[in-house]
């Protein structure tokens, strides 16, 4: 009896190591990006805020910073405002967690229905800064670009 219960916990531990460790990349994608397009093209508000710390700066592309939650509902709220239909989708290219904060970027798109019928398609990349805060990942940084003004855009 007393071998049985030396090696249990050697077994256990033993089957511990054997265990693959998740990639962040993985993580991030499942946390964050899923997330976000599932609640930006069901235009849930509350789930799109969840993704962010109470003092995140978005930083899109020739617009000013958007700092603070209650600045980051506003600009979501007018974005469900100009839409009928919202078809978002962002993809991990690197992951990296350092501790309690972690830095990722990636590709996004969009095909929007907005509320005059027009339709509009754009994508970009984006790059963020996390923290993790209890068991989720929060954004402190959201920064996107949209490729098209930067293809389009003439140089000085």
């Amino acid at each position: 009896m007393k071998k049985i219960i030396y090696l249990l916990p050697l077994m256990f531990l033993a089957n511990c190591s054997s265990i693959p460790k998740e990639d962040f990349k993985e993580t991030y994608q499942r946390e964050i990006c899923d997330k976000y397009s599932l609640y930006a093209n069901s235009k849930d508000l509350a789930g799109s805020l969840s993704l962010y710390a109470n003092n995140a700066v978005v930083n899109g592309s020739a617009v000013e910073p958007i700092s603070g939650l209650e600045a980051i509902k506003r600009n979501f709220l007018k974005w469900h405002g100009s839409t009928k239909e919202i078809n978002h989708s962002a993809t991990v290219i690197s992951a990296k967690r350092f501790g309690d904060q972690a830095f990722a970027y990636g590709l996004w798109k969009v095909d929007q229905v907005m509320k005059n019928g027009t339709k509009r398609k754009e994508t970009g990349h984006w790059s963020t800064h996390n923290i993790r805060v209890g068991n989720s990942w929060k954004m402190t940084i959201d920064h996107t670009n949209d490729a098209e003004f930067y293809r389009t855009r003439k140089s000085p």
